[in-house]
Formats: structure tokens, sequence, C-alpha cells
């Protein structure tokens, strides 16, 4: 199903003050949303974060925003991390945050480390690749410590592409699918990123969700055979699940910070909706110019009651909607 197009109700904006970006939300069991936030502090503390978690409380008229005391404090200034993969499934919060190769805005991203909490929200755990978990205080030194025991993943498969070098799976996006993960329609928990330099080329990982944490139980979407998507345990037969432009209208090629998907299961709807941009350069802050997709292939298959994107329907700006 393609969308025919988009009204925003930009009145029915409430605006708070403070400032940040890179927002992604995830529904809490509690009823609240979490939402990552980098560049900012929302609650105008003294403190400014390359990275920070916050709580939404109540309806779009009398929202509270709440701070998370527990969580690791990532200040500007002390190491340089940024985050957007967050889900809540079954009571238990996880939330990936990427470091840059400086103490400072940088980048590609070198990998990702994996952080969770049991009692939504209050006390957090890095979780290495095995799955063990050690408990880690806001002021915690081990939260900016960067080696193959702390991340989750870390300068793994490196590929080239043009303007430099970028690793898969060192940031990412979660499919969110209603509150708590209660709409999902299988046990596994679905999650995208660019490969590499090779930003246009959108890879797709799924795990069990009793098994976030354990990097051997990845698997990672390989081909399709005969219309289902074949997946492999092993990441270097990792396939692109969707292939984006490389450039531009006007022959600009999409930097490495494109292509990030968000995707969210939409009950009333019965659909998924998933939405793209693309921006320009590979350094940062160059062009964020916000374009969508338009005039866009893509084959909606369903499979474990989870989309995979494939060839060759049409999108318009960027949203594409399947059952």
């Amino acid at each position: 199903m393609v969308h025919g197009g988009v009204t925003l109700h930009t009145d029915t904006l409430r605006r708070v003050g403070a400032r940040g970006d890179n927002c992604c939300l995830t529904w809490a069991a509690d009823g609240s949303q979490i939402t990552t936030m980098d560049d900012g502090n929302w609650l105008e503390a003294e403190d400014k974060y390359h990275f920070r978690i916050y709580r939404l409380k109540g309806g779009p008229d009398d929202f509270t925003r709440e701070d998370f005391p527990g969580f690791p404090d990532f200040v500007m200034g002390e190491g340089s991390w940024f985050g957007y993969g967050i889900c809540s499934v079954d009571g238990q919060l996880y939330c990936f945050v990427s470091r840059c190769p400086k103490n400072h805005w940088s980048v590609p991203y070198r990998g990702m480390k994996l952080l969770t909490s049991r009692d939504n929200g209050a006390t957090w755990y890095r979780v290495n690749r095995r799955g063990e978990e050690r408990l880690i205080a806001p002021r915690d030194e081990a939260r900016n410590i960067v080696d193959a025991e702390e991340m989750f993943f870390l300068e793994e498969y490196p590929v080239e592409g043009a303007g430099g070098v970028a690793y898969p799976f060192s940031y990412c996006a979660i499919v969110q699918n209603g509150q708590d993960n209660s709409a999902a329609r299988d046990d596994y928990i679905y999650i995208y990123s660019p490969n590499g330099a090779e930003v246009h080329r959108l890879l797709l990982a799924r795990v069990r969700k009793d098994s976030i944490g354990v990097r051997d139980s990845w698997e990672y979407f390989q081909a399709w055979k005969d219309g289902e998507p074949v997946w492999t345990g092993d990441i270097l037969e990792r396939g692109a699940v969707h292939v984006f432009p490389e450039v531009n209208a006007e022959g600009g090629r999409f930097g490495w910070y494109s292509w990030l998907p968000s995707v969210v299961w939409n009950p009333g709807l019965g659909l998924l909706h998933h939405g793209q941009r693309g921006d320009d350069g590979w350094e940062g802050n160059v062009g964020f110019s916000g374009r969508l997709l338009r005039q866009l292939g893509a084959r909606g298959v369903e499979e474990s009651g989870i989309l995979v994107l494939g060839e060759p329907l049409r999108a318009l700006d960027g949203i594409l909607l399947h059952r």
C-alpha cells in the first residue's frame, strides 16, 4: 500500500523550550514514552549532553518531561556518545549508544554499546556481546570505556565508500511494535542499520526478544529466495534488504548519516509505517537537508509479521506503508 500524502497540523504543536535532536521514541510498560536526545538538555540543567534519555508523561496538551537520574552521564567533553536505537520489551528497556572516533562530535561511529534496565529506567547495566551484564552508575568510568569487552559492536567488518570507511551496526534503529512491544506478531526484535560507508544499502537484523544481548543469537537478512527472506547467522553473509539512491536529484552524494529508518506499527491502519531521509555530505554537520524519498521502489513482504523491503512499489515523501 502506498500512502497518498501527509498533512502536518503544525497548529497542534506544543513548544516547551530547550533543545536537542535525533529523538527516537519507545512506548514503555508504564504507559510513558521514552525518547532519546542528542546534543542538548531538555530540562535546562547545567550539564549539556551528547546523549540523554527522557520520559514523557501525559497527553499532547499537558505532557511533562522527566529525567533518568540513574542513566549514565554522556555529557559533552567526556567521550562522545550518541544514541538512536531504543525499545521497551516485556518490561525491560534496551538502549544502544554509539561512540564517535574523537571526544567530540565526529564521524563515522566506531561501534555501539548496549545498555539495559529492568526497573523502568532507575538503574542501568552494560550488556556485552555474550549477554553478560554489570551495573553502570551515572558517573561510572566504565561508561566511556571502548574495547571489545564493553562494546556490543566495535570497528568490525569495515566498508569503504565515497568519503571514507565506516562500520555496519555502529548505529541502529529498532522497529516499534506498540506499548512494551505488545503488538509484535512474533518473538523477534528487528534492527535496521546502514551498511557502513555504503549508507544506501540498508541492513536488517533480527534476534529473539529473550536473547537481544547475545550477539551470537543475531541473524541477518541475506537474500530473497522464492519471494521469501533468507536469514543467516554469519554477518559476513549479510545482504541489503533495500538499496536506496546513492545520489540526490542534483547529483550530490548522500552522506554517511543517511537512510537510518523509523519503522512503527500502526494498529489503526494495520500497517507498518516506514520513514526515511537522506543527508548530504560525509563529514559531520554537512547539509542536514532532511530530503525524503520520492519515486522509491519497494516491495513489502510480510515474514513472521515484519516488513522487509525489496522491489518495486512507489513511495511518496519517504513514507512506506505495508500490511
